[in-house]
């Protein structure tokens, strides 16, 4: 296996895999509040814990730290307390286009709520941060609260964020900077950098799921009011009202995340005992090679490769659908992303469905970026020459596909005897899918729920049974709707309703190997299919 993936969630170091288990094992008690040694010595782990969480970004005190799931509840966190306390109507806050969706739907539900407005900071060519066009925002606009990713997730851009903040500064904004990418990989500094907020989550950074962090300045921490409500979080509680504990429990309500904190602990020791500059060296220079070996693959764009990079390449291949990419670069064992990287918004900006993402770390080498140059362009090759024609595209007239018996399908795809040859024959069975004309490839008929579009029409014959046409922009799945086709073309509305998806996934041994991005949009084109047989 070749994981590439590490921009999703970072591989765990023995230290942080037996720190888990050590805890269960020996130290297992809840923290703060017991009478034993066993609680005594859980919370002095504990509380180590968010001292080295601390030090790992120089905070200036250890009870800025606060807990929280991943770095999805800090934002939520900020916005839900802070922003909601300090927003007004006409009030803006500036947030970047190449955001996770983390870092803006909070916003966009608490300036909804405030009567406040979003402004969005756009790219360069180059896919830099547009610094001339944030300037003039920031004269223009001068927003209560400037949000940015420290590094983009989707194309890996390193932004400046002690220049970001200086110039948000200057106009008296808030800064908050989302380092869910940035802490694995670059040196953090909050006290440099010069914000207010910092978050990241614990599973990106070689620690466990289930576990961020939140700094924020502590003046700014004591202003704002508890968010989630409690036992820990409190000082006292009576039925005439209750006052709130101090820094950093208020914003801890119920048992922490006690095994996951000191886990999380012993995966920030470990980065800071590399040699970090040595590490973000060796990163950048293998994404260098993947670009110098990718570059030439037909009908390649590899995207953002001018900026400072902390080791994400992203890239689409013309004709060639991400999805359908992943899926074959998964079966000679190597692991990416591909998608919108819940970056839709940037992904708009960029002019594409999504992209493949091939992100790097600390343990990956220089002979696994040459094997997956290898295997990617043989993959676009393979692709490539199982396009499908587009003849029937000049046409208006709905055209319905015919298909193969089911169970003829069935026994074809269960007999495979691996999943390339299931996936060959999804591509040649998805040859024999019509393609629909582009009178009907518009949103009202798009299936709503599969990263790949699909567009769905269904219409009812005389004798009452369904006849549909279905068709998409990814090779793959275009299989996989004429096995669809098979089990619901020429049926009922009572015999639609029955299909079970995940037995007819199973009947095929397609189960084990679809991904849960895939397998959702098959659930979708299903439900999609009995909703409108109804």
């Amino acid at each position: 296996m070749i994981y590439f993936d590490n921009a999703a969630t970072t591989q765990k170091p023995r230290c942080v895999i037996d720190s888990i288990s050590r805890f269960y094992k020996l130290t297992n008690s809840n923290v703060h509040r017991g009478s034993h040694t066993l609680s005594n010595r859980a919370t002095n782990e504990f509380e180590a814990a968010r001292s080295e969480a601390a030090s790992i970004i120089n905070a200036p005190h250890s009870e800025e730290i606060i807990w929280t799931r991943g770095a999805t509840e800090a934002v939520n966190l900020i916005a839900q307390s802070y922003a909601d306390s300090i927003l007004h109507q006409d009030d803006t806050v500036l947030v970047s286009v190449m955001e996770h969706h983390a870092n803006i739907v909070p916003w966009q539900q608490i300036v909804q709520k405030k009567g406040a407005s979003i402004v969005v900071i756009p790219l360069t060519q180059s896919g830099e941060l547009d610094l001339v066009a944030y300037q003039q925002l920031l004269t223009q606009h001068r927003p209560k609260i400037v949000t940015i990713t420290h590094v983009s997730n989707a194309l890996g851009v390193i932004n400046p964020v002690e220049k970001i903040t200086k110039m948000a500064k200057s106009i008296g904004a808030t800064v908050v900077i989302d380092g869910a990418q940035a802490i694995a990989h670059e040196l953090v500094d909050v006290q440099s950098i010069g914000c207010d907020f910092y978050f990241f989550s614990g599973h990106k950074c070689y620690g466990p799921t289930g576990i961020g962090v939140l700094w924020g300045r502590k003046a700014l921490l004591e202003q704002m009011p508890p968010w989630q409500c409690g036992g820990e979080m409190i000082e006292r509680v009576s039925f005439s009202g209750t006052t709130f504990n101090r820094l950093p429990f208020k914003f801890e309500a119920g048992t922490p995340p006690i095994a996951d904190a000191i886990a999380l602990s012993e995966a920030l020791k470990y980065i800071k005992n590399l040699d970090r500059e040595a590490v973000a060296a060796h990163e950048k220079a293998l994404r260098e090679l993947a670009v110098q070996h990718c570059q030439n693959i037909e009908g390649i764009s590899l995207l953002a490769i001018v900026p400072s990079n902390v080791g994400i390449l992203s890239f689409t291949v013309e004709g060639v659908h991400n999805q359908d990419l992943a899926s074959l670069l998964d079966q000679s064992g190597i692991a990416v992303r591909s998608g919108h990287h819940c970056t839709m918004p940037l992904m708009d900006y960029l002019g594409c469905d999504g992209t493949v993402r091939a992100s790097f770390a600390l343990y990956n080498t220089e002979a696994e970026v040459a094997r997956f140059a290898e295997v990617l362009k043989s993959c676009v090759l393979t692709l490539k020459d199982n396009g499908h024609t587009h003849t029937d595209e000049v046409k208006t007239i709905l055209p319905y596909c015919e298909t193969q018996e089911l169970q003829t399908l069935v026994e074809k795809l269960s007999a495979a005897p691996n999943w390339q040859a299931r996936f060959d024959l999804l591509l040649n069975t998805g040859k024999l899918l019509p393609t629909l004309p582009m009178n009907y490839k518009v949103d009202e008929y798009r299936v709503a729920g599969c990263e790949s579009t699909v567009w769905l029409i269904a219409e009812q014959q005389p004798d009452l049974s369904w006849m549909f046409a279905i068709d998409s922009d990814a090779k793959l799945m275009r299989g996989i709707i004429y096995l669809i086709l098979s089990a619901v073309q020429h049926q009922t509305s009572e015999a639609i309703q029955a299909l079970q998806t995940d037995k007819l996934l199973r009947s095929c041994g397609l189960t084990s190997f679809l991904s849960p991005s895939r397998t959702n949009g098959i659930q979708s084109i299903i439900n999609q299919v009995k909703h409108l047989t109804t």
